[in-house]
């Protein structure tokens, strides 16, 4: 099978609603960057898992002199798999921007996860996924897309 270097939409999987709160955002600019530090919470509700951020996580962005940007989200959920057994879900998920894709209504991301799911961790442990980042009035929208059902 070919596949092309154009980014494929893939299946949606998962919509992660981010909420932040402004005044806990913490930020940091000297000569050669900047590093912004976003405290958040959430919550998920799609087909195979439905759950709740725990206290604790993060947005890290840094930018450099250049005005690039890498975007590194860590925080975990408490929930339930698809077959409504409790579980906890941890994601990573890391995008990069360059000053020229700021106006992009999106960010580009590619998310890993951990789980104890024994239904999801195997097919979550695969890299097969990619994710969109959307700004929403209260915070963002992370829509993640498994690539390989949309080629298969």
């Amino acid at each position: 099978m070919k596949v092309s270097n154009e980014i494929i939409a893939g299946k949606l999987i998962m919509q992660i609603q981010i909420f932040i709160d402004n005044s806990r955002i913490s930020s940091l600019e000297g000569r050669y960057g900047k590093v912004t530090m976003i405290p958040f919470t959430g919550h998920v509700k799609s087909e195979i898992f439905t759950g709740e951020i725990v206290p604790g996580w993060v947005d890290v962005q840094i930018e450099n002199a250049a005005g690039n940007r890498n975007m590194c989200a860590k925080y975990m959920f408490r929930g339930t798999d698809k077959e409504g057994k409790e579980c906890s879900l941890f994601v990573e998920n890391n995008g990069y921007v360059s000053r020229t894709e700021l106006q992009k209504e999106y960010v580009d991301a590619f998310p890993r996860f951990i789980t104890d799911s024994k239904i999801l961790g195997e097919y979550l442990s695969q890299p097969r996924f990619r994710s969109e980042v959307w700004g929403t009035q209260k915070g963002v929208e992370v829509r993640v897309y498994d690539v390989v059902q949309a080629i298969d």
